[in-house]
Order: structure tokens, then C-alpha cells, then sequence
């Protein structure tokens, strides 16, 4: 039983022991639980593949810039020319109907207002000497022969030929015609005894020099003219009144100056005087024309005149603009070659600057009217024919007349 008590109260104090010796050990700290870190959660870019290197695109070279060109004056752009209608070919019926209607007789008054509204030409300069006339020596009188009784004289040496001096003047050749200056060949255009003469690298002679002529001049001696060295001539076969009315007259000397032309084997082209206003009223001046010409043939073109005397005639008043004025050449020129002859365009520098567009008249010559010393005339290039002067001298014509040159 004391065992047992031993046991039941022994072991009481032994635990408590131990539970006295547990609580007076050291305890370690009891640390705070850590608080977890919330971690902002940011998209990682994922790595990308590694990117190949970019290759950059080899820059296309840079054009060097074209160096600004020197403005210069272009002509103005001409515009479009409208379509025109078929050129009308002259009927029997339209001929009848145009020799039947009356002609106006011709104004001398009129005829003078125009001459006068023409530039004056100047004198023309020779741009070469001509040749001096040669005198006649004097026949050397011979010594009397009388008896001597002096031996025979002795025998005379010949004479040294006179040099030939070096020669001045015109000169035909197989090769053609020149005009020669101390026997040298001149070239290019050239004044020459008052006139115009072109000639080439060669020297040779380009050009035939001609006249125009109207009522103007009156009578005309042609075997005279055709003497002093003129080849062809223009010769005017009417034209229309300047004033409003209007109104065809034909050239009171046409006939006569057209037959004695031609017999004395110079070549024919005619002139129109023109004053129209519209496309239509070209058409009428060409087809009176050929009515007028009655089938008669001509070497030379039919020449379209169209011109501004004064401020009161009708195509001043009708203040065309360039366009317009070119559809008139253009119509009367296409009409005079649907019936069967060469059409022509007269005009001067003042009137290819601003009242026609040559390029869209390619298709006819040109006679260009310049009173210049210059070599060549102005603003046009492409020229056939070259009234140089209003003012020249030819034999058989009484006054003043218009002179030419035209290529051969």
C-alpha cells in the first residue's frame, strides 16, 4: 500500500518538476508570421525571338537636279483651231451666180489710203561695190613715116603684157550665177545696185528678184521690166472695199498687166485685197477669185492680202482675235486649193507677232513684207518670198514699186 501511496504521490511532484524546469527554460521569440509580399503582377514581355537584323533598304540614289534652264520667251501656246468645213469647190451654178452680180468700180481714194497706211522704206544700203564703168582709151595716134638716111633702126622689144586688173561684177557660169568683187564669189544676202540678191556658201545666186503690182502703177511697159532683170511678177486681181459696205471691185488693169506678163515669159501669181470679217466671207473672196481667173493658169501662187488700212475699214471694226483672224487665212488659202491653184499668205513681222498663228498656216508659203536693211527679214524663218522694199526702181514702170525676192 505504501508502494502504491509512493507511486500516486511521487509522481504528482515529478511531473510538476518537469513542468516547473520546462517553464524556466529560455523561449526563443515568437517571430510575427511574415506577411506575404503581394507582387504587382505586370505582363512580362515575352522575349521575342531575336530578331534577325533589319536589313535597311539600300536608298534609291537621289537624282541630281537638273540645272534650271535660262527662262526664255516661249511663244504663246496657240489653241486648238476649231474644225473647219470641207473647202467648197466652185459650181458652174456658183460661177454664174458670181460674174452675174455686179462689180464695183475701183477706188482710186481707197487705193491711195492703203499705200499711205504702209510703213515707208528706207533707202537700200549696198553692202558690196559696184562696178565702175570703163572708160574708152583714146585711139594713139601713128607717126607719118618720112625718108631717113639713118640706117634702119633696130628691132623693138615686144611690149610687157598690162596686167588684167582683178574683176568686179556679175558672172554666168555652168554652175550658176555669181557676183564676183575682185574676182572673189561674194556669199549670203547682199545689196547689190539697190537690190536684194541671196547667195549661198558657194556663191552661188538663190533668189530671182520679182515685182507686185495693181491700177497703182497704171500702164506698164513688161518687155522693159522683163529687161531689167525681173522674173516674175504678183499682180493684184481685185479685192473687197474697206469700208462697212464692203463690196468686190477688180483691178481696173488686171487684164493687161496679167497678158503682158506672161508674153513676155515672166511668171504669174495674183493677189486679193482681203477685208473679211468672217470664215465665210473668206470663202466668198476665193471663190470670186476663181471665177475671175476663168480657168487661166498661173506659175505662182494666188496670194491672200488681208490687211488693216485705217481705223474706220471694216475688218478694224470687226476686232478679230488672232485665232480668228487665222481661221480667215486658213479658209480663203484651203478654198483657192480645193479648185485647183497654189494658195499663198502675205503678211509682215507686226502680224506673226500678234494676229497670226503661223504654225496653223504651215501648210501655204509665206511672203513676208519687211522694209529692212537688215539681211534678213524678221519673225519668220520659213518665208518664200520677201518684199525688201515699196520703194524700188524698175525699168518700164513709171514711180515707185514693190520688189521681191523669192527662192528659186
Amino acid at each position: 500500500m505504501k508502494r502504491h501511496f509512493f507511486r500516486a504521490a511521487v509522481l504528482p511532484l515529478l511531473l510538476a518538476g518537469l513542468l516547473a524546469g520546462c517553464a524556466s527554460a529560455p523561449q526563443e521569440p515568437v517571430l510575427p508570421a511574415p506577411t506575404p509580399q503581394t507582387v504587382q503582377e505586370t505582363t512580362a514581355p515575352s522575349p521575342s525571338p531575336e530578331a534577325s537584323p533589319t536589313v535597311s533598304p539600300t536608298p534609291s540614289p537621289t537624282p541630281s537636279p537638273s540645272p534650271t534652264p535660262t527662262p526664255t520667251a516661249s511663244p504663246t501656246p496657240t489653241p486648238t483651231p476649231k474644225a473647219t468645213q470641207k473647202p467648197m469647190v466652185l459650181t458652174e451654178e456658183k460661177k454664174e451666180e458670181i460674174l452675174q452680180k455686179p462689180v464695183k468700180q475701183e477706188s482710186q481714194k481707197e487705193d491711195e489710203i492703203i499705200q499711205e497706211s504702209r510703213p515707208t522704206a528706207p533707202p537700200i544700203v549696198d553692202t558690196v561695190p559696184t562696178p565702175a564703168p570703163t572708160k574708152t582709151p583714146s585711139p594713139t595716134l601713128k607717126p607719118s613715116a618720112r625718108p631717113s638716111d639713118s640706117p634702119a633702126p633696130t628691132k623693138t622689144p615686144k611690149p610687157t603684157p598690162t596686167p588684167v586688173p582683178a574683176y568686179t561684177g556679175w558672172k554666168e557660169t555652168a554652175e550658176g550665177t555669181f557676183y564676183l568683187v575682185e574676182d572673189k564669189p561674194v556669199t549670203g544676202s547682199q545689196a547689190i545696185g539697190g537690190r536684194r540678191y541671196i547667195f549661198d556658201e558657194s556663191g552661188v545666186l538663190q533668189t530671182r528678184t520679182g515685182v507686185d503690182v495693181s491700177s497703182y502703177q497704171k500702164n506698164i511697159d513688161w518687155k522693159a521690166v522683163a529687161q531689167d532683170g525681173i522674173s516674175y511678177a504678183f499682180i493684184r486681181i481685185g479685192g473687197q472695199f474697206y469700208r462697212q459696205e464692203g463690196g468686190f471691185y477688180k483691178d481696173a488693169y488686171f487684164e493687161q498687166n496679167y497678158t503682158g506678163a506672161r508674153a513676155q515669159g515672166l511668171d504669174v501669181g495674183v493677189y486679193f485685197f482681203s477685208q473679211a470679217t468672217t470664215v465665210e466671207e473668206a470663202r466668198e473672196e476665193a471663190l470670186w477669185v476663181i471665177a475671175q481667173m476663168q480657168g487661166r493658169p498661173t506659175q505662182l501662187p494666188i496670194v491672200y492680202d488681208l490687211e488693216d488700212p485705217a481705223s474706220d475699214s471694216r475688218f478694224h471694226l470687226a476686232n478679230l482675235n488672232r485665232q480668228e483672224v487665222t481661221d480667215l487665212a486658213r479658209a480663203f488659202c484651203e478654198t483657192i486649193e480645193a479648185n485647183g491653184y497654189d494658195a499663198m499668205v502675205y503678211t509682215n513681222p507686226t502680224w506673226i507677232r500678234s494676229k497670226l498663228y503661223l504654225d496653223q498656216l504651215s501648210d501655204f508659203p509665206l511672203w513676208i513684207a519687211h522694209y529692212t536693211n537688215d539681211p534678213y527679214p524678221a519673225e519668220a524663218k520659213n518665208w518664200t518670198a520677201w518684199q525688201y522694199t515699196s520703194s524700188g526702181k524698175v525699168k518700164g514702170i513709171s514711180g515707185n514699186v514693190d520688189v521681191n525676192v523669192m527662192w528659186q
